[in-house]
């Protein structure tokens, strides 16, 4: 984190601020390698808010007292300070990414450098960030967004001390910090995913540093922080070991920002000289190239890692990337960081231009690199996003849209969630297909209930559920009045309804809600009510399968196949093995079973074409049939429609 290259004056000889630092890279690094422990390692980062704040404020404010602050040379000197350890990581992992990245993967991190060079990576990220978009595991530059937001606010942070007078500093600082967190709290529910990258609604954990640094001299606040210092340290060393649920920044991020203010202003760590924190000072001198390096190096492995849950590296190669972090930071540390922040190097226009031709360089890099080494994929951008007839069908509230129809007056109507996104082509291979396309990611075609996914860093919690039941209902509602639509078509993995591992479900009954443990005979009556409900309409129903899925993102196995890259957690052929899939899949396959029988309802299935009692394939005719762990590409999409002819067996088989 820029924190660990933010030293003002003394602070630098404060070991509690560098063990602080030390800790919180600590809980990033480990948390990051998935050991299970810390939970909430995570919260490392919102303790390297607190410290930025606290640092480049009292270094801008001393300045501003004593007149010799210049928004020139403050600049300078952060730029000297955080771009060449920041340069060099870019440089490397640049020239690394075409040997290990997939071709998606390489696209994206085009945009990820733009955003990193620009100090505006954050916003890139969170536009990166979609349901359908790539893993942020996989993004080798994703830990730039909290540099970035941090930048933005030491660009805004000078400014606002040099205009407002001195005697309204403090207030404008609370006011910031109050303002910043109601619009936290406001939006988090929201907007949980922009809520955690922008700076209007985190600007709050760094205010909190900043007021330390106004704070420290009142001796009355150094009196409560020494009664407070205890419970803090205490907060700080073991919230983050606690698996926090909801979303985040929430109460625990607001703990921990408390707690690690508490610890700064009561100093007595500082004269402290015992091992434990001696040792966490010297991680913390450490930090920020430690920070830098070590996240590219687990993105590399979790691109060459196709298990199916992205980031979720088996126990030894978590250890082996923690492991290879630590030395190459030193390296970089040693080699780069502290050369560059002893060097008496002063502005001039010849340096800035030095920076703005490596800055662009570095841009115009990866684009570079990325046509170079393009791969020639016979199927073609088989791992595009799939949203059906056009990306507006992704809908987060009901509404017929023309863009979502073959026809004006839609026969069909394709009802689900990705699943049902993704059997679009292959419906549209029928020549009279007249389809209308209602679908919303993760939002299964059942009328009164809805998943909740634990620990969601998607937002899929009990207030998105709420919204995913109003939606199923809009639905129904519509049909009654669709005078065309003669067949409902439902589609969806059913996962979310069934598995109690990763998995609630949000049941509602009249104006009531209830999150519950999932169950098969739950899930069997809300489904089964649903096809009631749409039969009562006089309308046919018929259920589309998931294809056959395994333990292993199928799509990206197929794309380093093609491209002959590592391939880790899957088998190198990358075709699914027939037992494993119903093994995997038993209890969806056992639902669907269940629904074919006892809800007296057709379901079409693509088993039959692809498996043969020991494999599944996985390519057909040397067209790639996934995307990723379980949706169809495009291509294979369109050729299973027309291999099956789907749409004719929507038309005879429905009911």
């Amino acid at each position: 984190m820029s924190a660990s290259a933010c030293v003002a004056g003394q602070d630098k000889n404060r070991a509690d601020i560098q063990a602080l630092r030390g800790l919180a890279v600590l809980l990033v690094v480990v948390y990051h390698a998935r050991l299970g422990a810390p939970a909430s390692g995570f919260l490392g980062v919102d303790i390297f808010f607190v410290i930025s704040g606290f640092l480049i404020t009292g270094l801008v404010k001393a300045g501003i007292e004593q007149g010799t602050f210049t928004f020139r040379d403050f600049y300078f000197r952060r730029a000297k300070r955080l771009l060449p350890a920041a340069y060099v990581t870019f440089l490397i992992t640049i020239l690394c990414a075409p040997f290990i990245l997939g071709t998606s993967e390489l696209r994206d991190l085009t945009a990820q450098v733009a955003g990193a060079l620009s100090f505006s990576a954050n916003i890139v990220l969170w536009q990166q960030s979609g349901y359908f978009e790539g893993a942020a595991e996989l993004k080798p530059l994703l830990h730039v967004w909290s540099l970035s937001l941090e930048e933005q606010y030491y660009f805004l942070l000078p400014a606002t001390l040099v205009l407002i007078p001195r005697r309204l500093w403090l207030r404008a600082t609370i006011l910031i910090a109050i303002a910043s967190l109601g619009l936290c709290l406001a939006l988090i529910q929201w907007k949980p995913i922009a809520t955690f990258y922008l700076l209007p609604t985190r600007a709050w954990e760094l205010a909190i540093g900043s007021l330390g640094a106004f704070l420290i001299a009142q001796p009355q606040v150094r009196t409560v922080a020494r009664r407070l210092f205890w419970p803090s340290l205490v907060l700080l060393i073991s919230l983050p070991f606690v698996a926090v649920g909801g979303r985040h920044p929430g109460l625990p991020a607001l703990l921990i920002c408390i707690a690690t203010v508490v610890v700064i202003l009561d100093g007595r760590l500082a004269r402290n000289t015992s091992k434990p924190l001696r040792s966490l000072a010297r991680i913390g001198d450490l930090s920020y190239s430690l920070y830098l390096v070590h996240w590219p190096i687990f993105a590399f492995m979790n691109n060459a890692w196709v298990g199916e849950t992205p980031g979720e590296l088996p126990l030894e190669l978590g250890l082996a990337a923690m492991a290879a972090s630590f030395p190459i930071a030193w390296l970089l540390h040693r080699l780069v960081e502290e050369p560059m922040r002893r060097a008496r190097i002063a502005f001039s226009w010849s340096h800035l231009r030095q920076v703005a031709i490596v800055s662009l360089a570095l841009a115009i890099l990866p684009l570079g690199l990325a046509r170079a080494f393009a791969f020639d994929v016979p199927s073609g951008t088989f791992r595009e996003t799939q949203f059906g007839l056009d990306p507006g069908c992704e809908l987060s509230h009901f509404q017929v849209r023309p863009a979502c129809m073959t026809s004006t007056d839609p026969e069909v109507l394709v009802w689900g969630d990705s699943f049902a996104m993704h059997v679009i082509a292959a419906l549209r291979s029928g020549a009279q297909a007249s389809l209308l396309q209602v679908t919303r990611s993760a939002c299964g075609p059942l009328a009164g209930i809805a998943p909740v996914e634990r620990n969601s860093r998607k937002g899929y919690d009990a207030a998105w559920a709420r919204t995913c039941i109003d939606f199923n209902d809009a639905v129904l509602e519509y049909l009654k009045t669709a005078s065309t639509i003669r067949t409902v078509v439902l589609s969806s993995p059913f996962r979310g309804y069934l598995d109690g591992e990763l998995f609630d479900v949000l049941v509602k009954s009249d104006s009531l809600y209830v999150q519950t443990h999932p169950d098969p005979d739950l899930a069997l009556k809300h489904l089964a009510g649903t096809i009631a409900q749409i039969r009562t309409l006089g309308l046919k129903v018929i259920i589309i399968a998931p294809p056959p899925s395994s333990g292993f993102n199928v799509g990206a196995c197929l794309e380093r196949l093609q491209e002959e890259k590592l391939i880790l957690g899957a088998p190198q052929d990358c075709i699914i093995d027939e037992k494993d899939y119903r093994e995997r899949r038993s209890r969806v396959l056992a639902f669907l079973n269940r629904i074919e029988n006892e809800g007296n309802v057709s379901v079409i299935r693509f088993d039959a074409l692809l498996c043969d009692g020991t494999k599944c394939r996985t390519t057909l005719e040397g067209t790639p049939l996934y995307r990723d762990s379980a949706h169809l590409s495009d291509p294979g999409s369109a050729l299973l429609g027309t291999r099956l002819a789907l749409f004719d067996q929507v038309e005879r088989l429905a009911r």
